[in-house]
């Protein structure tokens, strides 16, 4: 996996007073993302900020290449925010501050926005005091590029790589040691590249490509004995579901020396790679692989 750079392929980006709806635009303004310092319930301002868990995120670290990759730091922070007039959104533009909001008026924090050594955060909270998202400019050119969410299976990062407010990476990570487990590609909001690391031995060795476009892999690289180089290559030429070409290397110099064909599908198929991908996940939406529930068979009664 090359180094990680972006919660799902469809965010929902808070700016202005409103929430926006789902779209994959990770982008936003930090004038529109800054809202007027609210108090909590009662009146008073919090002395420590809405956690997840009981912990707060600290700005995200560069995961780095694979096998390094680190989730964002969530040791426990405790932060005195002091009153409302004293956290100034309008600081200094390379100055540091922490700000909770309160969006809709409700009385509870909805965001945090913070600066800390010149990286804007913005991190999303939960009626329930949870993190649904942290956002972040890393690259200090006033959009969010960077996205951090929680997802059923562990921490989604989503990356707008060429700022144009699409996620063009996200990369899973493992929720207790912050490794890489996946990486997918994501192309016109279309996953096309997919790298797992089945081992968590810190290495994919797993690829699968889409490489005809139709939302569907179709051909998967196999690293069967975990030192870094292709294996096999299994390709779904016709488009079925079942594997119809595999290439070998066998004597393990990087060159694919011989090839099996199969039309009875003995080679296998994507399914076993694709059951590698949670059920829940974008993929499958986009792939088609699980499709809605089917009505039952209609009785005697039914027909009547």
């Amino acid at each position: 996996m090359s180094n990680p750079r972006a919660a799902q392929n469809t965010q929902t980006t808070t700016t202005g007073a409103e929430t926006a709806s789902p779209s994959p635009n990770l982008t936003g303004d930090p004038r529109e993302a800054t809202y007027t310092t609210a108090p909590t319930a009662g009146g008073q301002q919090p002395t420590t900020a809405p956690t997840a868990g009981g912990q707060q995120p600290t700005a995200a670290a560069d995961p780095g290449p694979a096998g390094t990759a680190t989730a964002p730091d969530l040791t426990t922070t405790t932060t005195d925010l002091g009153a409302a007039g004293d956290t100034d959104p309008t600081a200094g533009a390379g100055g540091e501050y922490y700000s909770p909001r309160d969006v809709d008026g409700d009385g509870d924090v909805d965001l945090i926005h913070t600066r800390i050594e010149g990286i804007d955060t913005i991190t999303h909270i939960d009626e329930d005091g949870s993190i649904t998202l942290v956002e972040q400019d890393t690259d200090g050119n006033g959009t969010y590029e960077t996205g951090i969410a929680p997802t059923a299976t562990g921490i989604r990062l989503a990356e707008d790589l060429d700022d144009d407010g699409t996620v063009d990476l996200a990369t899973h990570l493992d929720p207790a040691t912050g490794a890489p487990v996946r990486q997918d590609v994501i192309e016109d909001g279309r996953i096309t590249d997919t790298r797992l690391d089945t081992t968590a031995d810190g290495n994919p060795d797993v690829h699968l490509i889409d490489s005809n476009g139709d939302g569907r892999f179709d051909t998967a690289l196999l690293d069967t004995d975990l030192d870094g180089v292709t294996n096999d290559t299994l390709v779904d030429t016709n488009g079925d579901g079942t594997f119809d070409l595999r290439t070998a290397d066998t004597d393990n110099d990087g060159t694919q020396e011989s090839f099996d064909t199969a039309t009875d599908g003995h080679l296998g198929s994507i399914e076993q790679f694709e059951a590698l991908i949670p059920a829940e996940d974008h993929y499958h939406e986009q792939a088609g692989t699980y499709p809605a529930e089917t009505p039952a068979d209609p009785s005697a009664t039914d027909l009547a």
